[in-house]
Formats: structure tokens, C-alpha cells, sequence
């Protein structure tokens, strides 16, 4: 009895996932490029965000059933050029981004997925206002 209660006692919980809305999902590269990293946050039905090179932003609908199904309408982001590698990397961010059909939250992680293939991302704790 006391081994079954020490193996029950032993299972490592998973924490709760972050919330899809106000968190600041930080995109995770295979291959990490310098500078400021991507990242998106949702709220209020608006993206917005940083792509490597430019600031971006969408509209976008989620179901309300709990499905995790979400439609991006067309991403507006900046024209500023940059390093090649960081450039090609907000481009296809851009990419997928605009194809995304769904998205699942693990614990901290995000991946959001659709025709155009799966991103990966990463809360980033919140930063303390004065």
C-alpha cells in the first residue's frame, strides 16, 4: 500500500497551460538568428507582434467552442529590410502564419498548424511594470 501511494506521489503534474490571450509567444527556431526575437500576442481579436525585422499585425477569429480552431485574416507588417537570415526567417513566419488553421497549448508551449506547415512557441514571462 505505501508503494502505490509513494508512485502516485512520484507522478510529476504538468502545469496548467498559459493563457492564448495577453501571453507573448515567443517563435522557437531550429537554427536561433541574432537580434530581437519573433514573437506574437493575441487579444481583444488582434495580433500583433515582431517578426525578426518588422512589426506585424492581423485580425483574427477563434472558435468559441474550445476547438483551438483560429483564422488569421491578412498580416500587415513593415517594409524595413534587414539581415538576409533574419529576413528569410519573417518570411516564412509570415508564411505559415497566414495559414494557420489551429493551435494547442502545452503548458508554456504554443504550436499553431495548417496548410502552410507548424510553428512553434514559447511563453515569455511577463515583465514587471513600475
Amino acid at each position: 500500500m505505501l508503494c502505490a501511494l509513494a508512485s502516485c506521489a512520484a507522478q510529476k503534474k504538468e502545469p496548467p497551460p498559459k493563457p492564448f490571450i495577453a501571453t507573448r509567444w515567443q517563435v522557437v527556431l531550429e537554427i536561433p538568428i541574432p537580434g530581437e526575437p519573433a514573437y506574437v500576442r493575441f487579444g481583444d481579436g488582434q495580433m500583433e507582434g515582431f517578426g525578426g525585422c518588422n512589426k506585424l499585425s492581423a485580425r483574427f477569429v477563434q472558435d468559441s467552442v474550445g476547438a483551438r480552431a483560429i483564422v488569421l485574416g491578412r498580416i500587415v507588417s513593415g517594409r524595413r529590410g534587414c539581415d538576409p537570415a533574419a529576413q528569410a526567417s519573417e518570411n516564412r513566419l509570415l508564411e505559415v502564419l497566414q495559414s494557420v488553421s489551429s493551435y494547442s497549448i502545452t503548458a508554456d508551449e504554443m504550436v499553431m498548424t495548417g496548410s502552410g506547415g507548424s510553428l512553434r512557441f514559447k511563453a515569455v514571462p511577463q515583465e514587471m511594470k513600475p
